[in-house]
């Protein structure tokens, strides 16, 4: 999980409701837990910050779990081929080619297709042992393929291998397991296994030192509660079963390799729900997990940075993790050989880096180095992605940013934009960039390394809405430095702004395309290109939108480029006046704000003045006098009004009669009275 802590460059002021606001050109910046609403910004769109959530880790049962070599329990079976009845000898010897047919992907549907699921379930009910193993051996493996886990479902299975649970051959009792582990990969099933009794069942398999229960079949009944934990019904029934305190007891007791394994897995998804991690933590599990941590067992050690993760999504885990030099031992991890384990403790990094506290520790623990070693070439995409989530809320602060900046963090991040690399990697690579260009000489450092350039072709395919939102979200924060603009420009990048502006449904996507437009029209070089790539008719187009957010920006970037007077002609000639005149009484004060800031460059030319009379411009102009607090709001309005006064002659009168019929005049002279100082004395 990520918090994103994004500079956007403010406008002249907010809109708010009374008081003056930040001037022109100041730099703001959202803190982590502030809400996602602007405050009247001008063609500015914050990105709330994301709440850390902990990740499900599904855990698919090992192939060599459901799948024999040969006949299942061959010695056995010949011992007794004599003594069963033929038709018994011929659906075991069925059961067992049907399993080891069903090793194959192809074969688990063709079985499926040919009806076979429905006559191994009929199976289930069979008395002999060695049928009901070689049948659960085969459903085993059929239910890895996500078809053949619905119609098992359907078949109404799923009680029938609850009830063998019960058997009195635990052989039996560790297969019915497996079959529920595989099964419960489906969130439909899950929600099955628990309403019959499933749940319930394996916790009561779980040994312990006091029942002296048998810890044979304890690997597999873990692995089934583990997916079982992903769903929401299921974290409350295990919960309320006693289910934390018996799998804990295995986490920190047990010394079984696979089973304590399983525990771990066990505990990461029940760490999914609240209430669970505050449990979890209550009953010395937190503890337990770090011990793991530090074993030489490397499954429990991947097992157990797993848990951490989720676990360390709260404050008091972070700060229990600590306690037991959690934080330490997970940097450290970084420097594993697996790279699995090098991922999950990256993760776990991650969520201690949304605190200030912990971002301070792990560079001083040399975490950031270790976490940019990662990004190289040869390193799985899984860990990148992972080591670069760390990063990205580590940038949150200047000291970090300065820090990647030193240890050429950035030549390390741009190549992760490439086309050939995932989506998500490189999503999560541009928000990265963005936290780091909210500082400029991280943000020139971006651009000297050719980030502009990646970025501007992560608009294009291959490309999807989240990676164009944050690409264009980087773009935003770099576009502040003068230099960037005309980089961006030259690369193209208008061109991408506008296409995605134009072809997009993604609201956050067409909002950071806006913002950027929006820095980028501070020059009189990308206007004139803004408006010859055809943006002003898209822009006025896009003024009727249902999104305030997306009108707000298009008026903001719609009052920059209105400097030119190229622009102030195509605004009026493409019918933009109309819908700029009927904003100026929208609800939202950052529409307004932006719409009134425009429309004193709108009424500069007498053809434009005259048509907005003929909208009725001079009402709510006035309107607004009386009811805005802003001081900007209220000098443009003033400014505006003086366009209109100052028309050519043949139209002056008129128009100096309508402000005055308005109470234009009174409300003019009432603003210079409340904001001129009274002399001394």
């Amino acid at each position: 999980a990520a918090v994103f802590l994004i500079r956007r460059k403010m406008s002249d002021a907010a809109a708010a409701s009374a008081g003056n606001e930040a001037p022109a050109g100041r730099d703001a910046r959202r803190s982590p837990n502030e809400a996602a609403a602007d405050t009247g910004t001008v063609g500015v769109a914050m990105e709330a910050p994301s709440v850390p959530e902990p990740r499900q880790r599904e855990v698919g049962i090992d192939d060599r779990l459901g799948v024999q070599s040969g006949p299942l329990r061959e010695s056995g079976r010949r011992r007794r081929h004599d003594t069963l009845p033929a038709k018994e000898c011929l659906r075991q010897t069925a059961a067992n080619v049907l399993m080891q047919l069903a090793i194959n992907d192809d074969n688990k549907n063709a079985v499926r297709e040919a009806g076979g699921l429905k006559r191994l379930v009929s199976l289930l009910s069979s008395p002999d042992i060695e049928v009901q193993l070689n049948v659960l051996g085969a459903l085993t493996n059929l239910a890895l393929n996500d078809e053949n886990k619905v119609q098992i479902r359907q078949l109404q299975a799923i009680p029938l291998v609850i009830g063998l649970l019960d058997s009195c051959d635990e052989r039996v009792q560790e297969k019915s397991a497996e079959v529920l582990w595989n099964l419960s990969g489906d969130d439909e099933n899950r929600v099955a296994i628990l309403y019959a009794g499933g749940v319930q069942k394996l916790l009561d398999k779980l040994p312990s030192e006091e029942d002296g229960q048998s810890f044979s079949i304890a690997a597999s009944v873990l692995g089934a509660l583990a997916n079982l934990a992903v769903h929401p019904e299921n974290h409350v029934a295990i919960r309320e079963s006693g289910g934390i305190a018996k799998v804990l007891e295995l986490v920190a007791s047990l010394n079984h390799l696979r089973t304590r394994e399983r525990a771990a897995n066990c505990v990461e998804n029940l760490a999914l729900d609240h209430e669970n991690r505050q449990r979890i933590r209550e009953a010395g599990g937190i503890a337990a997990l770090v011990k793991l941590l530090s074993t030489q067992t490397d499954s429990w050690v991947c097992a157990a940075a797993g848990a951490l993760k989720n676990i360390s999504v709260d404050e008091e885990s972070k700060a229990e993790i600590v306690e037991h030099d959690g934080l330490h031992l997970l940097v450290d991890m970084l420097k594993h050989s697996d790279l699995v384990i090098v991922g999950k403790s990256a993760e776990c990094l991650g969520n201690f880096a949304l605190e200030e506290a912990y971002r301070s520790e792990i560079r001083g623990m040399n975490g950031i180095s270790l976490l940019l070693d990662l990004l190289a070439p040869g390193v799985p995409d899984e860990t990148r992605l992972a080591a670069v989530g760390a990063l990205l809320n580590l940038a949150v602060e200047d000291d970090s940013k300065v820090a990647i900046h030193k240890l050429s963090g950035i030549t390390k991040l741009v190549p992760l934009l490439g086309a050939s690399l995932p989506l998500p990697l490189r999503a999560v690579t541009a928000m990265t960039l963005t936290n780091l260009g909210a500082q400029e000489s991280t943000a020139a450092a971006i651009a000297e390394a050719g980030g502009v350039n990646a970025l501007i072709q992560c608009m294009g395919a291959p490309t999807d809405d989240v990676l164009q939102e944050k690409a264009a979200s980087a773009l935003w924060n770099l576009s502040t430095i003068d230099s960037v603009k005309t980089t961006l420009r030259k690369a193209g990048g208008i061109a991408f702004l506008l296409s995605v502006i134009e072809s997009s449904t993604f609201v956050p996507a067409i909002e950071n395309c806006l913002g950027t437009l929006l820095s980028l029209a501070e020059t009189t070089e990308n206007r004139f290109a803004i408006a010859q790539a055809g943006a002003v008719g898209l822009l006025i187009a896009h003024l009727s939108s249902e999104h305030p957010t997306v009108v707000e920006k298009v008026a903001g970037v719609i009052w920059n480029l209105a400097h030119e007077e190229t622009v102030q002609h195509s605004v009026r000639e493409l019918g933009g006046l109309k819908p700029m005149v009927e904003l100026l009484s929208s609800e939202s004060p950052t529409i307004r704000f932006n719409v009134v800031g425009a429309f004193p460059l709108l009424t500069e030319q007498e053809e434009s003045v005259i048509e907005a009379m003929e909208l009725g411009v001079v009402e709510p102009l006035i309107e607004l006098l009386g009811t805005d607090k802003n001081v900007l709001v209220l000098q443009n309005i003033a400014q505006s009004l003086g366009n209109v006064a100052d028309v050519g002659p043949d139209n002056q009168r008129e128009f100096q009669r309508v402000i005055c019929e308005c109470h234009g005049l009174e409300r003019l002279l009432g603003i210079l009275i409340q904001w001129t100082p009274n002399p001394e004395g």
